[in-house]
């Protein structure tokens, strides 16, 4: 099977990341696998253009033009399927349409529950055209249950709603003792300081200032704990940002609350961690950090947003979202668990990763959806 995978660019981030793992995942099953991009220099783009295998495509023009460029990408490589991220890309792939002996066109939903109070006018359109113009696509895949069942409520069409989770590269992200001294050294903290990861763009999705409230409650009954966030931002956010960071400052933090920026390295960091958090109050479907801290055996304290609370299962805790009290009584109570219960609920994680969202798993989901030409028209 010949696959495009279709991205606005590979910068890092949570569906940046699932595409370069699907890539990989469908590459290894004997797919011939190519990106098309949008936006060139992301932080990922190396890890594909270091492999052969793999074909990159840049779409030029702007606006409407690129449904012209997307068109003649595809026309020119004969896929047999066309599979686009988030949706701008999946309104793009439209554009492949009136091709004759046209690709299966598949559009990929990232996300469920989205506050949309929290995008621009650009964000709240394009999702309006998603839904209008759903039934023009051939295959919707859901990365998350939960968004499987929101779509099917908003209407979007049952029959070609499909789930298939992420891909978790478990051999990337896998404990590793021998990286946490360095990092840590790095850091500036010692071998025995509580530390808690969260790994999150900069977005207010992410609720950073729960995040920070909780991070006040129990460094008022340890001092000692630390947290780092790694995560950037994009420009449209740049003042989230700065208020967030300004946050941090007024409530005393400074000292406790490391800003690590993007990061090509998570994998070593969250080795690094006693455990990992998410505080996300909207808007998660699949959320990778929690899959990923768990396949590198560090359990996790997460909201109940998305399919969190499925992936976690008895491996971890989840807490209802914008609630600091609470979440800072979980971090607590997993960091007071004895050394060798700690390790054994993130043994338990990883096991229960590895049997349910493989690459290969995900991998042959994947090309059983994008083969299935059942009701395409040419």
């Amino acid at each position: 099977m010949k696959v495009l995978l279709a991205v606005r660019s590979l910068s890092i981030g949570g569906t940046e990341r699932q595409v370069v793992a699907l890539a990989r995942a469908l590459t290894a099953e004997n797919c011939d696998v190519h990106i098309a991009l949008i936006a060139t220099g992301g932080g990922l783009e190396s890890e594909i253009r270091d492999d052969t295998q793999i074909d990159i495509h840049v779409l030029g023009g702007s606006g409407l033009s690129r449904f012209g460029s997307i068109r003649r990408l595809v026309k020119h490589q004969q896929y047999d399927a066309v599979y686009g991220f988030l949706p701008n890309m999946n309104l793009l792939l439209l554009g492949t349409r009136l091709i004759r002996h046209r690709p299966l066109i598949a559009w990929g939903v990232r996300s469920s529950n989205l506050d949309l109070i929290q995008y621009g006018s650009r964000v709240k359109w394009a999702m309006r055209l998603e839904k209008w113009l759903s039934g023009l696509s051939d295959r919707i895949i859901t990365n998350s249950q939960a968004a499987l069942e929101e779509y099917r409520q908003k209407g979007y069409p049952y029959s070609k709603l499909t789930h298939i989770p992420n891909a978790i590269d478990v051999d990337r992200f896998k404990p590793d003792p021998s990286v946490s001294n360095p990092v840590r050294n790095e850091l500036g903290l010692s071998d025995d300081t509580p530390l808690i990861g969260l790994f999150a763009r900069l977005h207010p999705m992410k609720d950073h200032l729960t995040f920070l409230r909780a991070a006040k409650i129990l460094v008022g009954k340890s001092p000692e704990t630390r947290f780092i966030c790694a995560g950037g931002a994009s420009g449209e956010y740049s003042t989230y940002e700065r208020r967030i960071r300004a946050n941090a400052t007024e409530l005393g933090l400074d000292n406790h609350v490391l800003w690590l920026g993007p990061r090509s390295d998570p994998e070593r960091l969250i080795a690094a961690c006693n455990i990992t958090t998410l505080t996300s109050d909207s808007g998660e479907g699949f959320p990778n950090s929690v899959a990923e801290s768990m396949a590198c055996a560090i359990p996790v304290v997460s909201t109940d947003v998305g399919d969190a609370a499925a992936i976690i299962g008895d491996t971890g805790k989840v807490v209802l979202p914008q609630g600091p009290q609470a979440l800072a009584d979980a971090w607590e109570a997993m960091l007071a668990l004895p050394a060798g219960e700690l390790r054994s609920l993130g043994q338990q994680a990883r096991n229960s990763i590895i049997e349910r969202y493989s690459p290969a798993k995900v991998a042959a989901r994947t090309i059983q959806a994008l083969g299935d030409r059942r009701g395409i028209g040419t």
